[in-house]
């Protein structure tokens, strides 16, 4: 049977009322993700955390298949 191990990754959103939409880097979380990947990291899905009606950061979740005889 196949076994996995799991990592997340923290993205904070800066954008809010006082903001600019720059302070989002995408070209940062899209060169993190393509490491992930590089290092055969798959991301599975994302959590939106909210705080009073606004994003306040995302939670990546990522994971790996474990290769036999291979420990975390």
């Amino acid at each position: 049977m196949q076994q996995y191990e799991y990592k997340t990754l923290t993205v904070p959103f800066k954008i809010g009322l006082f903001s600019k939409k720059e302070d989002l880097d995408l070209n940062d979380i899209e060169e993190e993700l393509n490491l992930m990947g590089k290092k055969g990291w798959e991301l599975t899905t994302q959590i939106t955390r909210l705080k009073n009606g606004f994003s306040q950061y995302a939670v990546l979740l990522f994971k790996r298949p474990l290769h036999p005889n291979e420990t975390i």
